[in-house]
């Protein structure tokens, strides 16, 4: 479950905090109106009952994969064709990830578990420590799931200020996080091999042994970081509408996006560029490596109500795909 919108599914830690004054810090790019882009926007209904497409991963199978929040199942989408399987228990699957071990790795927003799903589609999963801060919120209180540089799964957990670790045999062992550096929304593999995520105010850093170190200060709840095709940490300003480079030894820009409707959700590296849903408009952004955008529209088809586009993925091939969660499809950028 993100940090933001997400959360008001399932009672929000935190309420609608701006985005602090870090952008007189750091220097931004003006925006304009969005230059849009032609590439082909392919869109793929999931099957009914549709239950809200939230994250999504390529497996090693070559399937595209993403979890349906509200109808406690994982898809998986194959040349065009759609399997659903369903999840034992009832849950809330959120983040998803391509584990080292072949299988898909899941989050689950409502239960202390995480997911593997085998690429047939055979559902188990493993019990993570109980959530200590979610009396107010309730839920599990993690947030994404990703590959280590280590061969083993880590996630975020906000409800627990902590950093999780579990390997592909179930060992779990969660690192606290604390002082400046709390609130841990968004974690990624970092290009030297530690962990990065997003905290209440900016950016910190965690070495596969534990010790954290903040590096960047001055933001307020940045949404969801990435590692870029330049070796730099991208991260998204969910409440100010910009994206942010950050090299490993600590400096940093913002680039504006040209609309100020983008709410930019989740980033990812793909096509050596980056890629941003908006979670407020019909728009996924590309981003070069010099900060430079263009919008790419895509279909609505919610009456009054953007289609809310979540998750986004680079594939091998070069396709990007993401997620349209108030729409239940998965769509496909190719270029």
């Amino acid at each position: 479950m993100g940090v933001h919108r997400r959360l008001g599914m399932m009672g929000r830690w935190i309420g609608a905090i701006a985005w602090g004054s870090s952008a007189a810090l750091l220097g931004t790019l003006a925006g304009a109106t969005p230059a849009l882009a032609t590439p082909q926007v392919t869109e793929f209904r999931v099957p009914a009952p549709g239950g809200a497409s939230t994250g999504i991963a390529v497996g090693s199978d070559g399937a595209v994969w993403f979890t349906e929040f509200t109808n406690d199942s994982v898809g998986r989408l194959k040349g065009g064709a759609f399997s659903i399987f369903p999840l034992p228990t009832s849950g809330l699957p959120d983040s998803i990830v391509a584990g080292p071990d072949g299988a898909l790795w899941a989050t689950d927003a409502a239960n202390s578990l995480i997911w593997r799903i085998t690429t047939t589609g055979h559902v188990t999963s493993f019990a993570i420590p109980p959530c200590t801060g979610c009396a107010y919120s309730g839920g599990s209180g993690t947030g994404n799931i990703i590959t280590g540089p280590d061969g083993a799964l880590w996630y975020s957990r906000p409800g627990n200020e902590a950093i999780g670790r579990i390997t592909t045999t179930g060992d779990v062992h969660e690192f606290p996080v604390s002082g400046a550096a709390s609130y841990p929304g968004w974690i990624t593999t970092g290009p030297d091999g530690a962990i990065w995520f997003t905290v209440s105010d900016g950016i910190a850093r965690m070495t596969t042994e534990g010790t954290v170190s903040q590096v960047l200060t001055g933001f307020n709840y940045p949404s969801s970081i990435t590692t870029g095709p330049d070796g730099n940490l991208w991260f998204t300003g969910f409440y100010q509408d910009e994206v942010g480079r950050l090299t490993p030894s600590g400096s940093a820009k913002l680039f504006p996006l040209a609309t100020s409707t983008c709410a930019p959700q989740q980033i990812a590296s793909g096509a050596g560029a980056l890629w941003v849903t908006c979670s407020e408009s019909d728009f996924v952004y590309r981003v070069t490596t010099l900060g430079r955008h263009t919008a790419i529209g895509v279909p609505s088809h919610v009456p009054n109500y953007p289609d809310d586009l979540y998750a986004i993925v680079g594939a091998p091939n070069g396709a990007v795909w993401f997620t349209e969660e108030a729409a239940a499809r998965v769509g496909r950028i190719t270029t």
